[in-house]
C-alpha cells in the first residue's frame, strides 16, 4: 500500500474520531437550569449577555396550565430535558410522540437592564410562550386534538422591556403532526443587543453555506445549457446541478427557515411538503451523481430501483394527509442515512481494493469526501429531526462541503480529459501518419489481399468508438488508440510479407484487433484462447487473424444475443493445429461450398479464398471448414513445422 493511501487513512480515522469527540461533545453540554431554576449570577450571562435556557425544565404532561394555575406550590413535578424531544423525563416516564403539554422554569437575579430579548427557534409543532403571566409569543395554534391544531413552528424573537430580578418563562406546546414532540433547539434569553448580534450571525453563516451551494447549482445549471461541448463531456452536470438547488432551498427549510423571511405567508403545512419533496429531490439527484461519475459505485439498476423508492416517498407527500406522511420520516431517515453510509463504505474500500476503476486517485479521494459529507449530512439532520440535538450545523457545513467537492472533481477531470484529448489527438495523428506511409509502399501481389481484410467501415467503428469514450473513458480510449496502431501497423508492413512470425505476435496482434471489437460489441463478444505456455513456433503473418476476424463478422455479431470466438491452438507430432470457432449462426453446406469456390466473389468469402490460396501455396493443403446451421463454424488450419534461420523471425513491438 502507498504512503499516499496510509496518509488518507489516517486522515480518516482523525476525522471520524473529531468527529465522534464533537457529537459526544454536543450531546452531554453542561445545563443551567436546575430543578427548573436559573441564576444568572451563577453563569456567565454578564459576561456574554446571552444564554442558552438549556437544563431541567419542569414538564407537565398532557396539561396547559396558565400562570395563575401555578400561584399554588405543586410538589409533584417532573423534569424534562431542554432541548430535546419528550419522549421521556427525568423520572424514566415514557410519553407519546404526539400530544401536548406545558414547560416551566424561573430565571433568577435579572440585572438592572431594561431591554431584554426572547427567541424561539424549534418548538414541535405549535406553542405559545408566557413571561411573567403575558402571552409574549404565539406560533400556530396549540390544541389538544389534531382536529384543532394548527402547526406553527417558525423562528422568532420578541423585545420586550423587565424591571424585576426574577423571569417565569412558561411555554405551552403541542405536537399531532411531526415525528416527536418537545422543544428541539435552545431557548435564549439575554440582552436586546446581544440578541440581535447573535440572530444576526446564526443567519449569516446559514445564508452563506446556502449561497455557496446555490452558486454551484447555478454555475452548472448554465454550463450545462450553455456549453454543448462540456454537456457531452461531463453527464454528471446537470443532475449536479439540480442536487445543489434541492439541497439549497431544502437549507432554506430548516434551522432558522430563511425562507420565511422572503415568504412569511408560507404556512408549515406548505413548508413541511415543500421541504420533504425538495428533501426526496436531493437524495434521488446525488445518488445520480455518484453514478454518473462513475457506474462502478453505484450501478444503473441500482441507481434506478433506490430512485423509484424515493419517488413513491414524493408521491407520498403530495397525496397523504401531512400527519401520515410525517409518521414514516422515523424509518425514511433512518434509510437515508444507512443508504448514503453503505454507498460511502463501498467506495472507500473500492479505493484500495481496486486501482482500475477508470478513475485518478485524487478524483477517488475527492469522491470519497464528497459522498461522507451528504451520509453526515442526514445523519445531522436525523438528529435534528429526532430532537437528540439542537443544531444543524454540521448539516449546513456538509451540503456545502459536497457541492465544492463535486464540483473541484469535475474541474479536475475536465483538466485531465483535456490534457487526454491532446495525448490521443497527436497518438491518432502518429497513426494516420504511419497508415499513409505504408499505403504508399504497397506494391506487390499481397495489396489486394491486405486490402480486402481492413473494411472501410471497420476503421470508420472503431474510430467512432474511440471519440465516444475520449470524454468519459479516456484511459480506455487511449489503450484503443494504441490497439488500432498495432493492428494498422500489421496490416500495412509489407516489409515481412515473405517472412514468417512468432505465434506470439500473431496473437498480439489478433488480441489487438479484439480488443476494438469488444469495445464496440462489449458484452455481446466474449473471446477464449486456450494454449500450452510453451507454445512456440512460427507462422506466416496475416493468416490466423483473419480467421477470427471472420468468426466475428459473420458468425457470432449475426446473432443478437453475440457468442463467443475460441481460438484452440496444440502441438502435433509434426507440426501445430490452430483452431478457430464460433458459436453464431454458422452456414449451409452450399454457401461453404461457394465461398471456396475460387469463382465466387461476395465480400462474405474474399477473406477465405484468400487464406486457402495461401494455404495451398505455402502447405499444399488448404484450410478444413466445419459448419451447421443455427450452431457455429470451425475452421482448422495445420502448421508443419519449419527449420527457422534467426533472420527469419520478426517480432512486432507491442
Amino acid at each position: 500500500m502507498s504512503w499516499t493511501k496510509k496518509l488518507f487513512i489516517l486522515v480518516t480515522i482523525v476525522l471520524i474520531i473529531g468527529l465522534v469527540a464533537y457529537y459526544w461533545t454536543v450531546l452531554h453540554e453542561d445545563t443551567v437550569v436546575k430543578k427548573g431554576e436559573v441564576n444568572l449570577s451563577q453563569t456567565h450571562f454578564f459576561e456574554n449577555g446571552l444564554i442558552e435556557l438549556n437544563g431541567e425544565w419542569e414538564f407537565y404532561w398532557e396539561e396547559l396550565l396558565r400562570p395563575e394555575d401555578f400561584e399554588k406550590q405543586n410538589e409533584n413535578i417532573d423534569y424534562t430535558l431542554v432541548p430535546g424531544n419528550w419522549s421521556r423525563d427525568f423520572h424514566g416516564n415514557q410519553y407519546e410522540d404526539k400530544g401536548f403539554a406545558t414547560y416551566r422554569m424561573v430565571i433568577n437575579e435579572i440585572p438592572d437592564e431594561v431591554y431584554f430579548g426572547f427567541k424561539k427557534s424549534n418548538i414541535r409543532n405549535a406553542s405559545k410562550v408566557y413571561i411573567n403571566g403575558e402571552v409574549v409569543l404565539e406560533d400556530g395554534h396549540v390544541s389538544k386534538s389534531f382536529e384543532d391544531s394548527v402547526p406553527g413552528n417558525n423562528s422568532e424573537i420578541i423585545y420586550f422591556e423587565m424591571d424585576t430580578k426574577t423571569a417565569e418563562i412558561i411555554v405551552h406546546a403541542s405536537n399531532h403532526e411531526y415525528i416527536v414532540g418537545g422543544i428541539a433547539k435552545p431557548l435564549l434569553f439575554g440582552l436586546q443587543q446581544k440578541l440581535v448580534s447573535h440572530q444576526q450571525q446564526t443567519i449569516m453563516f446559514e445564508f452563506a453555506m446556502i449561497l455557496v451551494v446555490f452558486m454551484v447549482g447555478i454555475f452548472y445549471l448554465i454550463l450545462f445549457f450553455t456549453s454543448r461541448y462540456y454537456r457531452m463531456m461531463e453527464p454528471a452536470t446537470f443532475v449536479l446541478a439540480l442536487s445543489c438547488l434541492c439541497f439549497g432551498a431544502m437549507g432554506s427549510m430548516y434551522s432558522e427557515r430563511i425562507i420565511t423571511v422572503m415568504f412569511p405567508d408560507l404556512t408549515l403545512n406548505s413548508t413541511f411538503r415543500f421541504g420533504h419533496i425538495l428533501n426526496a429531490l436531493s437524495v434521488i439527484f446525488a445518488l445520480n451523481v455518484v453514478n454518473k461519475i462513475n457506474d462502478a459505485f453505484l450501478s444503473n439498476r441500482m441507481k434506478s430501483i433506490l430512485s423509484a423508492i424515493f419517488g413513491f416517498f414524493i408521491i407520498f407527500v403530495l397525496t397523504l394527509p401531512l400527519n401520515l406522511y410525517l409518521s414514516s420520516l422515523n424509518f425514511y431517515l433512518l434509510f437515508v442515512v444507512a443508504m448514503f453510509l453503505s454507498i460511502w463504505i463501498k467506495v472507500f474500500l473500492m479505493f484500495f481494493k481496486k486501482p482500475d476503476k477508470g478513475m485518478e486517485q485524487i478524483e477517488h479521494v475527492t469522491l470519497i469526501v464528497a459522498i461522507f459529507a451528504v451520509f453526515l449530512f442526514w445523519f445531522d439532520v436525523m438528529l435534528y429531526s429526532f430532537g437528540i440535538k439542537a443544531d444543524m450545523v454540521i448539516a449546513f457545513w456538509c451540503m456545502a462541503i459536497f457541492s465544492l467537492a463535486i464540483a473541484s472533481l469535475l474541474i479536475y477531470r475536465y483538466t485531465l480529459y483535456y490534457k487526454k484529448s491532446e495525448e490521443l489527438s497527436k497518438e491518432l495523428l502518429r497513426t494516420l501518419e504511419v497508415l499513409t506511409e505504408k499505403s504508399n509502399q504497397v506494391r506487390e501481389n499481397e495489396l489486394a489481399f491486405l486490402q480486402a481484410q481492413i473494411k472501410p467501415h471497420f476503421l470508420f467503428n472503431a474510430l467512432n468508438v474511440i471519440s465516444s469514450m475520449i470524454l468519459h473513458r479516456s484511459d480506455q480510449a487511449y489503450e484503443l488508440v494504441l490497439s488500432l496502431s498495432d493492428y494498422l501497423r500489421a496490416k500495412f508492413d509489407f516489409y515481412n510479407k515473405e517472412k514468417w512470425i512468432s505465434i506470439r505476435d500473431e496473437l498480439g496482434f489478433i488480441y489487438s484487433y479484439l480488443a476494438i471489437e469488444k469495445a464496440r460489441f462489449e458484452e455481446r463478444i466474449k473471446v477464449d484462447v486456450q494454449l500450452e505456455d510453451d507454445i512456440d513456433f512460427v507462422v506466416p503473418p496475416l493468416l490466423i487473424q483473419p480467421l477470427v476476424e471472420n468468426a466475428v463478422r459473420h458468425g457470432v455479431n449475426m446473432k443478437k444475443e453475440g457468442g463467443t470466438v475460441s481460438i484452440r491452438i496444440t502441438k502435433l507430432t509434426q507440426g501445430h493445429l490452430i483452431k478457430v470457432s464460433d458459436d453464431g449462426v454458422g452456414m449451409t453446406n452450399e454457401k461453404l461450398r461457394d465461398i471456396l469456390d475460387q469463382t465466387f466473389s461476395n465480400e462474405d468469402g474474399i477473406g477465405l479464398q484468400n487464406i486457402q490460396n495461401r494455404m495451398h501455396r505455402l502447405f499444399g493443403k488448404g484450410l478444413q471448414i466445419e459448419s451447421s446451421l443455427g450452431e457455429g463454424t470451425t475452421i482448422s488450419v495445420i502448421i508443419p513445422d519449419r527449420r527457422i534461420y534467426q533472420n527469419e523471425i520478426t517480432h512486432d513491438r507491442r
